[in-house]
């Protein structure tokens, strides 16, 4: 057996292929083991695999763009959400109706000033239990995770990319 051949990592599923003497720089072989094509490089004596067609690799990174952008809008809209806190609008109305109707309180100024401190008190308090502890903090952390589990696939694949590109 006078043929050569060398050993190259399947960029994809990182099993052994072999890549014969005949073979040279740019000629494509397959993997047997995922079915993927690529392409021989051969420099300075050493043999390596990249991905032969980037096409679909750079369909998979313009979905991965899109899916971060959207996921940023979602963080930008939770972070701006008025969650839990807009209850403190209703808690000054129920306080004015109570003192309304139930104890016969007559509608003043004072009346609907107190309402006013109750609502935007417990709003805040309320939106500040919700961003600290609850859903929103929640949401919050899970779609940051997200965004950078997104970005980090996206640094990858731009990775693959460009070797797939270089010559």
């Amino acid at each position: 057996m006078g043929d050569q051949t060398d050993s190259a990592r399947c960029p994809i599923c990182r099993a052994s292929v072999l890549v014969e003497a005949r073979d040279t720089h740019g000629d494509q072989i397959h993997c047997d083991n995922c079915k993927n094509a690529f392409r021989v490089v051969r420099r300075e004596g050493a043999v390596r695999l990249v991905i032969a067609d980037a096409g679909p690799l750079r369909d998979e990174m313009r979905a991965i763009q899109q899916r971060i952008a959207g996921l940023e809008g979602d963080l930008r809209t939770a972070r701006a959400s008025l969650g839990i806190g807009a209850n403190g609008f209703g808690l000054g109305v129920l306080y004015v109706v109570v003192k309304v109707a139930l104890e016969e309180q007559p509608l003043t100024t004072a009346l609907i000033g107190t309402a006013a401190a109750i609502a935007l008190v417990t709003g805040i308090l309320l939106e500040l239990a919700n961003f600290c502890f609850l859903a929103k903090r929640q949401a919050m952390s899970r779609l940051s995770a997200e965004i950078a589990e997104a970005q980090q696939q996206a640094r990858r694949l731009r990775q693959t990319i460009r070797e797939a590109t270089r010559t």
